[in-house]
């Protein structure tokens, strides 16, 4: 390998970098992780089990209290988060919304996903709202937590008897692990998702700045160079602003 050609990769690898910090930010994810954290409940919303990502022992507060809250004074109890959800169940059993399985709650900022998939427990996921999970990721998502509920069904059915308690810390201190994986995981794939659209989008543009400049100069023969090269670099950079911004709902 050359020096030019190692010179080209160190140029490319910092571009890369660059667009993917460019993508975060745009998304708000360095202020806010694609998934904040999950809670596990039971049917009447009394929290048996809180997962958070990026969360130390010795915090304050949870990071899913303190997104919700928006300050460091007026948090939200968990408990009080999976009781209010919890509610939404009780609602459609008394109406006529029948076997209701999901239910989402959007910001601007935040989303909740929550997931009724099991008689005796529900899932809260406290979301990024510029999240968006494939079914394959939605699917491992739950199927994480059906694991957890047949290998550990009676510790977190009487998640209050003492034995249940030690088995469930055990469980979160792994749960969180897990989650900063899936975190990582979405941020790494998403990336790459997005560096390969910008790649199709610079080969595009490549293309049509020799159509476009070959188009002008057939029906402007006599426009001098500079004013030429000028037109030309100018409709390119509308048109790839405008490639750029729908790419990004592809």
């Amino acid at each position: 390998m050359t020096e030019s050609d190692k010179k080209m990769i160190m140029t490319n690898n910092m571009i890369e970098k660059k667009l993917i910090k460019i993508e975060n930010y745009s998304n708000n994810f360095h202020e806010i992780p694609p998934i904040i954290g999950v809670i596990l409940a039971d049917q009447f919303g009394n929290t048996i089990l809180v997962f958070e990502y990026n969360s130390e022992n010795n915090d304050k507060y949870g990071k899913i209290k303190s997104y919700l809250s928006g300050d460091d004074v007026n948090l939200l109890e968990i408990d009080l988060i999976s009781m209010y959800f919890s509610s939404f169940k009780t609602f459609a059993s008394q109406t006529n919304i029948k076997n209701l399985s999901l239910l989402e709650i959007r910001g601007s900022n935040i989303k909740a996903q929550i997931y009724f998939k099991f008689n005796d427990f529900m899932i809260i996921y406290f979301l990024n709202s510029n999240t968006y999970l494939d079914s394959h990721e939605e699917a491992n998502l739950i199927e994480y937590f059906e694991i957890l509920i047949n290998n550990f069904n009676y510790e977190l059915t009487h998640f209050n008897e003492e034995k249940s308690r030690r088995v469930i810390q055990t469980i979160k201190l792994k749960g969180y692990s897990w989650l900063k994986k899936v975190n990582r995981d979405y941020l790494k794939k998403r990336s790459k998702i997005y560096i390969k659209k910008h790649q199709v989008l610079e080969n595009i543009i490549v293309q049509l700045e020799n159509i476009i400049e070959n188009e002008i100069k057939e029906y402007l023969e006599n426009l001098p160079d500079d004013i030429l090269t000028n037109l030309v670099r100018e409709i390119k950079n509308k048109i790839q602003d405008k490639l750029f911004r729908l790419i990004q709902d592809i």
